[in-house]
């Protein structure tokens, strides 16, 4: 389950909304309130509001069981297009470190150095820039990556 937390944090969203995913992929069926807590570990009332908040989102869908007399929720987009989410917002991020690593290098140009301050500077600004080669080679592999994944759904 906490994979599925660090996913939705890293997606700004709550813990319990991971762990409620988590319960969805590995029971692989329908759920009630009160089983999502029980696998969770949250109260009925904590579950509540995220599922509102999930089906809010479109990412859960409720409807009530005639068999059981009470709502059950499933899952209404799968594991795929949530990694594919994630994977986006990592290149996202990636693509913006990149800009913000060669506004610093260039900031760096702009300044004058003593001698000795112009060599650990040309040795930062080196460091800087192969870090923004390796981000921009992440946001194109995953971005591959990416469009791959989604040709093939």
């Amino acid at each position: 389950m906490r994979i599925y937390e660090g996913i939705a944090i890293r997606r700004g969203a709550s813990a319990i909304l991971g762990r409620i995913m988590a319960a969805f992929f590995m029971e692989g069926r329908e759920l009630s309130q009160k089983e999502l807590s029980s696998l969770t570990g949250y109260s009925v009332s904590s579950v509540s509001r995220t599922l509102n908040q999930m089906i809010a989102l479109g990412i859960v869908q409720e409807h009530k069981d005639t068999s059981r007399e009470y709502s059950v929720y499933r899952m209404s987009v799968d594991f795929v297009y949530i990694i594919i989410a994630g994977l986006d917002a990592f290149v996202r991020q990636a693509e913006m470190s990149k800009k913000e690593i060669a506004a610093l290098r260039r900031r760096m140009e702009d300044l004058s150095f003593g001698r000795e301050e112009k060599a650990e500077a040309n040795v930062l600004h080196a460091r800087l820039k192969k870090i923004e080669d390796g981000m921009a080679l992440f946001a194109e592999v995953v971005s591959g990556a990416i469009g791959e994944l989604r040709s093939k759904l």
